[in-house]
C-alpha cells in the first residue's frame, strides 16, 4: 500500500495535479463563523441551452473555451471570456450525458 501511495504521489507531481483546497487557498474564508469554507461567486453566466445541462468540459489547450452538453440535444462550444457561442452541434438524441474536447484541442 505504501508503495502504491508513493507511486500515485509521483504521478500526481509529474502531472501537476493538486487538490481544490490547495489551489483555492486565496479564496478560503478564515472568519470564525465560516472557517475553511471557500468563497466562490459567479463571474459569467452562459445562456443558450433550453434544458438541463448535464456536463461541461474545459479545453485542454487554452482557458477560454469549453463545451457543454444538455438535455435539449445540443453540444455548445463557448468562448467563456466573451460568453459567445462558437459552435452549436445538434445531436440525434437528447440523452447526452457527457462531453469532452479531444486531447488535441480540436472541436
Amino acid at each position: 500500500v505504501a508503495k502504491l501511495k508513493e507511486s500515485i504521489a509521483v504521478k500526481r507531481k509529474e502531472k501537476g495535479d493538486a487538490e481544490l483546497k490547495a489551489l483555492a487557498k486565496d479564496w478560503i474564508n478564515e472568519s470564525d463563523d465560516r472557517k475553511g469554507s471557500i468563497d466562490l461567486g459567479f463571474k459569467r453566466e452562459l445562456k443558450g441551452h433550453l434544458a438541463k445541462v448535464y456536463a461541461m468540459h474545459w479545453s485542454g489547450q487554452d482557458d477560454h473555451h469549453l463545451v457543454s452538453a444538455s438535455q435539449d440535444g445540443k453540444l455548445l462550444v463557448w468562448d467563456a471570456m466573451t460568453t459567445n457561442k462558437l459552435h452549436a452541434v445538434p445531436l440525434r438524441s437528447s440523452w447526452v450525458m457527457t462531453c469532452a474536447f479531444s486531447p488535441s484541442g480540436s472541436f
